[in-house]
């Protein structure tokens, strides 16, 4: 009864990943670059340039902004849909308005690459986090920059006023928008109020690397990913660890999103495999191959049930997640 219960398993398993019906965009994309935009549209970054794509037709390019100072590496879109904010290897911001393509905001920001960016959920700020362990807040209606979050503990001269030590890798709010977390090469989560600039807490160490964090969707959960392959889950409460999973086959996860009605995750990493994880079970439910090389980014369209990563093999693949 055992052995057929696991050939029925591993069929159905099969059958899921033959189902994903996975599309191919062929490029030079950045691997690190995708936002979702609306409910059906998506940026992706591809050199200097951003694209905006549909699912529906993800190899016609509906919109090209230009204006990046070097590579562009690291995307956001404003809560309302309406702008779109980007970083780039030399250390630059950039901010267009979506409708019109016009590019409403550029700075040289950071020192070095700009790993990641995200607006606040009520979209008045837009955080940034650098190869150079900065974090920074500007106002999205005169782009001044209102914060620089700093690590009391890094007070030597080499990293006074960094937020970690070595690059950021990650920066997101909560959907209240009280508090950003940030992640870092450190090995390290931080914990910070957003209007008092200081840490809630002591910081998390949840890895060698942690390259990616978010919350989940009603704020319970605070979510990373790290080298070696973990995911882990954190009591937004407490900030204790409450749950922990050891990816399939993923040896260091670097992307994860959560579904809108947060009862999935969907990582991606080394080696080049989509996985989708149910958080109540604590088990894997799927499994899609198709990359060819590592995963830097995922997407959740509102549906839940599609999905869109961008790899070092420099292609965009579109799948539908079974349900």
């Amino acid at each position: 009864m055992t052995r057929r219960l696991g050939v029925v398993l591993l069929a159905l398993h099969l059958l899921a990943v033959l189902a994903a019906g996975q599309g191919v965009v062929e490029g030079t994309f950045d691997e690190h670059a995708l936002a979702r935009l609306g409910a059906e549209t998506f940026a992706v970054a591809q050199g200097r340039t951003v694209e905006v794509r549909s699912w529906e037709n993800p190899n016609r390019t509906s919109q090209t902004l230009r204006g990046a100072g070097a590579f562009v590496v690291s995307l956001a879109a404003s809560p309302d849909g309406r702008l779109l904010a980007a970083g780039d290897k030399d250390g630059h911001i950039m901010v267009w308005e979506i409708a019109s393509g016009d590019l409403l905001f550029k700075k040289y920001a950071h020192r070095f690459a700009v790993w990641s960016v995200a607006f606040s959920p009520d979209g008045m700020l837009l955080a940034s986090g650098a190869f150079d362990g900065t974090v920074r807040l500007w106002d999205t209606g005169s782009w001044v920059e209102v914060g620089l979050l700093i690590e009391p503990r890094l007070v030597d001269a080499e990293n006074k006023d960094r937020a970690h030590m070595g690059w950021v890798r990650c920066v997101t709010f909560s959907p209240d928008g009280r508090t950003l977390a940030t992640s870092g090469c450190d090995g390290y989560m931080r914990i910070w109020d957003v209007d008092s600039l200081r840490l809630r807490r002591d910081p998390i160490q949840a890895g060698i690397n942690v390259y990616f964090v978010t919350f989940s969707p009603d704020g319970q959960f605070l979510g990373c990913v790290t080298n070696p392959g973990e995911i882990r889950l954190y009591r937004t409460d407490t900030w204790e660890e409450a749950i922990r999973l050891r990816a399939g086959r993923i040896s260091s996860v670097y992307a994860m999103a959560f579904s809108p009605d947060g009862t999935r995750i969907v990582v991606g990493g080394f080696s080049n495999k989509v996985e989708v994880w149910d958080v109540a079970s604590r088990t894997m439910v799927a499994e899609y191959a198709g990359h060819t090389d590592s995963i830097w980014g995922v997407i959740v369209f509102p549906d839940g049930e599609r999905v869109v990563t961008t790899s070092r093999d420099n292609t965009v693949r579109l799948w539908r997640i079974a349900r």
